[in-house]
């Protein structure tokens, strides 16, 4: 039977593989425009060898915030994009 420290040890371990995935996926999902200071392929590598630090370095320095790649398609017309 497993003892109290053994269930918490595995949550936590389980918790830290689901936001290092979380990470992972996001990458790989994540649009070449959007990635930051290096290829997306070697924040993949970093991510594969990182853990829930390399994940967290990811998401405040790999990909740019929504609000800076929300831009106006090229081929956009009207008041949103003559606004802008």
């Amino acid at each position: 039977m497993l003892h109290m420290v053994d269930l918490t040890s595995l949550a936590l371990i389980a918790l830290a593989g689901s936001i290092w995935l979380w990470g992972l996926i996001d990458c790989a999902r994540t649009p070449r425009d959007r990635v930051r200071f290096l290829p997306k392929l070697l924040w993949l590598l970093f991510l594969l060898n990182g853990s829930v630090l390399a994940t967290l370095v990811w998401v405040y320095f790999g990909r740019k915030p929504a609000a800076d790649a929300a831009e106006v398609p090229a081929g956009r017309t009207g008041s949103l994009a003559q606004a802008r």
